[in-house]
């Protein structure tokens, strides 16, 4: 019997990373696409935050500023599961291969140069869809592929250009993610042991501390 309980909490112990990752990547989705939208608005050469939010809400109403919101929380769901799970496991890993002792941070940031390029490798798709959404309504009417959702997004991506075509950009993209996470993971995981172990500062107080580094974790 107690082997039977024993089971599922180390089941879950190993999936909980996935899970709190992609559950926080998504919620902070919610809170920013409406500033990635203006930005890739800016981008594509509309003018500035100002002039683009303006345009948008005279021409397009509030609904513009959540256009992509779909494939921004597929996105989550895949490329930030995958990269933070994946570093807790890389990183228990590597303390139990050091007998336990806290791991120096140059192995810390090969943990998370290999999770960056995991979690870009399977979420690359669910970004591609995002991009195309988000800039769907700036083409001519004409041109315009009138996704539903990131899903349909998907579909008509495989259906008219082939299932590869789902990766198109990926190598800048996973060497983007090895980059950002090798540093940001690092980081974040050796300030969060410094505020525990020299500062003696408890879980709440840490986690407040390193709030905006969260932001851009789950950007």
């Amino acid at each position: 019997m107690a082997d039977q309980k024993a089971k599922p909490a180390g089941v879950w112990s190993t999936v909980k990373p996935f899970v709190n990752g992609g559950a926080s990547g998504m919620l902070a989705t919610c809170v920013i696409q409406p500033i990635d939208m203006i930005k890739v608005r800016i981008q594509l050469g509309q003018g500035s935050a100002g002039v683009v939010t303006r345009n948008m809400l005279a021409s397009e109403g509030l609904g513009a500023f959540y256009q992509g919101l779909s494939a921004g929380l597929l996105r989550q769901a895949t490329y930030t599961t995958a990269r933070l799970g994946s570093f807790k496991v890389l990183t228990n890993k590597a303390v139990a291969a050091n007998d336990g002792k806290p791991l120096p941070l140059v192995q810390k940031a090969m943990c998370g140069l290999t999770a960056g390029a995991i979690g870009a490798s399977v979420g690359s798709p669910a970004d591609l869809a995002l991009i195309r959404m988000q800039a769907d309504a700036t083409l001519p009417v004409a041109q315009r592929r009138n996704y539903k959702n990131a899903f349909h997004a998907l579909y008509r991506i495989v259906a008219d250009e082939g299932v590869l075509a789902l990766w198109k950009g990926a190598g800048p993209t996973v060497v983007r993610a090895m980059a950002l996470n090798m540093g940001m993971l690092a980081s974040y995981d050796q300030s969060v042991e410094f505020c525990r172990d020299s500062l003696g500062l408890g879980e709440g107080s840490t986690v407040i501390g390193m709030f905006p580094n969260l932001l851009f974790l789950w950007s």
